[in-house]
């Protein structure tokens, strides 16, 4: 046993797990390795860590059989379910007040798993904190951090924490999306249930992107066809919670106004975003639930891009999934 996992050996014989953390993985050794050894040696927060395997055969079961602790929890499932009901499997057996979710293609920095609970344990009102993420591989590194806005105007959160009765509330992923989509539904539910959602100041996570780049390979097409699919299906189920807004109208004014001023008529249409700042600006434009003011209201704090749904714009109960 290395110094990392006896060290948090003790911890745990100590003190009661507060945090929950649940991967899933497949045939992805490499990777899976590297985010378990990042959560080790980034959380001093007492956890417990699930791993969930769909039927690895490239050496990922006999890792995971070889870190198996009380710590470590192997969930060795065989087979193919979907990363919605994978996960929410997971999710029955957590009993800490915490769970947060992540993929076996991140790498945890800067503490952020300790960051965002502090920001739990410190603002009762906040239900969801967002892992800022980064990439480190594939077509987006450019950006200094990825989030983008849905349909409705809501800023995704693509890893989070959250507190586990908030998602025990929300039931857990919509199945209907399976395995993309996802992340921005649970964040509109968990939004739509009364919860504030924020995003770490620091990135708190790196992600190792596996996208192809060749658009006309057929695993992008795969990729595409899921993508649209989930598109569709999100914006069939919270199409009717939208409500009409001067603000929200104004300030998407002005973010296309500045997106119009930048660079020339030749430059792509997806620009990556240079800065933290300008990234910062253009989710708070384009964020329905998200304050002009949120760098003044958030100052001092360890999170900001603060959504909050008001009060009269929840709905009475939370939309089902729609059939397309």
């Amino acid at each position: 046993m290395n110094a990392i996992k006896q060290k948090q050996a003790i911890l745990m014989n100590h003190e009661t797990p507060k945090l929950s953390i649940v991967v899933g993985t497949y045939d992805r050794l490499d990777q899976i390795r590297r985010c378990v050894e990042s959560i080790q040696r980034e959380t001093a927060t007492p956890f417990v860590l699930f791993i969930t395997d769909a039927g690895s055969t490239d050496g990922t079961v006999e890792y995971l059989e070889s870190i198996r602790s009380d710590v470590i929890k192997p969930l060795l499932v065989g087979k193919l379910l979907g990363q919605a009901k994978a996960y929410n499997d997971v999710f029955a057996l957590v009993t800490t007040p915490y769970v947060c979710w992540l993929s076996d293609d991140n790498v945890v920095v800067n503490k952020g798993l300790d960051v965002a609970v502090d920001i739990l344990e410190q603002d009762p009102r906040i239900g969801m904190v967002g892992l800022k993420t980064r990439d480190v591989q594939g077509p987006f590194v450019d950006a200094p951090y990825i989030g983008g806005i849905s349909e409705i105007g809501i800023l995704n959160v693509n890893q989070g924490m959250l507190r586990t009765p908030v998602l025990n509330e929300v039931a857990g992923f919509s199945e209907s999306f399976r395995d993309y989509g996802i992340d921005p539904d649970l964040t509109a539910k968990v939004l739509f249930a009364g919860h504030d959602v924020v995003y770490t100041k620091p990135v708190s996570l790196h992600h190792y992107r596996n996208w192809s780049t060749d658009k006309s390979s057929p695993e992008y097409k795969k990729i595409k066809e899921k993508n649209d699919r989930a598109r569709k299906l999100y914006a069939a189920k919270y199409s009717r919670l939208l409500r009409p807004s001067l603000i929200f109208r104004l300030k998407q004014t002005a973010r296309q106004a500045i997106k119009k001023t930048k660079g020339s008529g030749a430059a792509p249409a997806r620009k990556p975003v240079a800065t933290s700042f300008s990234r910062d600006w253009s989710n708070i434009l384009g964020g329905r639930y998200i304050s002009l003011l949120d760098s003044v209201l958030c100052s001092g704090r360890k999170f900001h891009l603060r959504q909050r749904c008001p009060k009269r714009h929840l709905p009475g109960s939370l939309p089902d999934d729609p059939i397309l």
